[in-house]
């Protein structure tokens, strides 16, 4: 039941073995840890996590004082002592008591008091009693387990949300630096964009243009807007880094002539995707949740009996009202508005002479409240009302799962597709940024268009790896629709 999270995290950060390209700029000094490692200091300063941690050992510490409750007790009580000192002595009187409680069995309960007295003429001990209770029928034995278990289901569930929470940052982890790799891409689109237009520019001064014709400035200025979008889009990079970095816990200053293939993590470890149905149906949150609250419910509406019955016995010891010893035992008991109580006092052994009667004494009581019976059967319409609603919330939630297995599914589906396309493109520009290399070399084409075909060779990459991210966070995704099985 209680899976530690920093074990989790260590499980969950197996699917993200990463590692950042060897980094050649001068300005970075290979600086830049690898992505494990800005995952973990990324969940380790998560604030939310933090405070989830203190309140699951809140929730341990209730847990314990709940189990206190519901186990056995014992009070001991030195009652009213009375000291009255006068000039024959000191006269002292008390009244202790010790009480022993079993709440777990019938609430069985033992207590004995006496009354202790010394006086000038020595010391005594008066009305000596010992009783024992029990319950027959009643909802106190129900009631305590109730109280243990919700105690313990709270402790579950901040454990839960622990865990819950590790993925999430997990995920926020990702989603954030796939960010980071989509605005690459978008530089390296704008840049693709540069190349050819700059290609078309250079082929308007080779036909002979002019540079005050219309067609020369229009292609220059193209090139001039095209140069300030991926100059912008590299501002814009660069604050979203920094703020990404100071996250994880580093401080991150990028130089104006950084590679940015260098920000890509490199040889991310392919995961393989979980599968939805692998997971325990009754295990899905929603459904989890529904059943444990119809179970919990269910219990709390049958420990509100309508009825109840307990005994008491007792004996006592020279008791001061009939100068004897004496034998007590009562019964009480209630249906609906209609409470009933039964009682017998039994002097036994030597009695005084002006009290030489050893006759039992009985008692009787009954009370009625009409009005306890109307609304109990209110109570039970409303019970039935309120299962029903829970059955319904049952029901709901066995839908969502069949609905979401679906759409996990399809999602899966796309993404798969995306990855084979990206690793055939990223095959297809391999090998064109290699043939475009050898020309460059010889001469047989210009430092654009080699340009261009690399460009569109990291745009690739960034998508191959994008697509690895995709699927680290689809793991995710299918995995926080579940609790953990404590």
């Amino acid at each position: 039941m209680k899976r530690n999270h920093l074990f989790f995290l260590t499980a969950a950060l197996v699917f993200s073995n990463l590692a950042f390209a060897e980094n050649t700029d001068a300005v970075l000094k290979a600086s830049i840890p690898d992505t494990t490692t800005l995952l973990l200091s990324y969940v380790e300063n998560d604030s939310e996590l933090k405070n989830l941690t203190l309140a699951a050992k809140k929730a341990a510490l209730s847990y314990q004082s709940a189990k206190i409750d519901t186990g056995f007790d014992v009070t001991l009580s030195s009652g009213t002592v009375t000291l009255q000192v006068s000039d024959d002595g000191a006269d002292l009187t008390a009244k202790p008591s010790v009480k022993a409680s079993l709440p777990q069995a019938s609430n069985l309960s033992v207590s004995a008091q006496t009354i202790y007295s010394s006086e000038s003429d020595g010391t005594k001990l008066s009305d000596t009693s010992l009783s024992l209770g029990v319950d027959i029928i009643s909802s106190a034995l129900i009631s305590n387990k109730l109280t243990k278990l919700k105690a313990e289901r709270n402790l579950t569930e901040a454990q839960r949300k622990i865990e819950k929470r590790a993925i999430a940052a997990e995920k926020e982890f990702y989603t954030a630096l796939k960010g980071l790799l989509t605005s690459i891409n978008s530089i390296m689109t704008k840049r693709q964009t540069l190349y050819e237009d700059s290609i078309s520019f250079e082929a308007i001064k080779i036909q002979g243009y002019s540079k005050a014709s219309s067609t020369y400035r229009q292609a220059e200025l193209k090139v001039i807007s095209d140069q300030h979008d991926v100059d912008s889009a590299i501002h814009s990079f660069k604050y979203d880094c920094v703020v990404f970095y100071k996250k994880c816990g580093y401080d991150l200053e990028i130089d104006d002539k950084a590679d940015l293939m260098t920000f890509v993590p490199a040889g991310i470890e392919e995961v393989d995707a979980v599968d939805i149905k692998d997971f325990d149906k009754e295990l899905y949150t929603d459904i989890e949740s529904a059943n444990w609250t119809y179970y919990i419910n269910s219990m709390e509406r049958s420990s509100k009996k309508n009825y109840s019955l307990s005994a008491s016995a007792g004996y006592t010891f020279d008791n001061s009202s009939t100068k004897s010893d004496s034998i007590d035992a009562g019964l009480s008991g209630s249906i609906g508005g209609l409470t009933l109580g039964a009682g017998i006092s039994m002097p036994v052994g030597n009695t005084s002479e002006s009290n030489s009667k050893t006759s039992p004494a009985y008692t009787l009581s009954a009370t009625l409240n009409p009005n306890t019976f109307r609304k109990n059967s209110i109570t039970k319409q409303q019970n039935e009302l309120t299962e029903e609603q829970e059955l319904l919330a049952i029901q709901t939630a066995e839908a969502a799962y069949e609905t979401k297995v679906v759409e996990l599914e399809q999602k899966l589906d796309t993404l798969l597709w995306e990855k084979k396309s990206a690793e055939e493109n990223l095959s297809m520009y391999e090998g064109l940024e290699k043939d475009m290399a050898q020309l460059y070399k010889q001469g047989y084409t210009s430092e654009t268009e080699y340009l261009s075909a690399k460009n569109n060779l990291n745009s690739s990459i960034i998508k191959k790896i994008s697509n690895l991210i995709d699927l680290i966070i689809y793991n995710d995704d299918v995995i926080s629709n579940f609790v953990s099985d404590n």
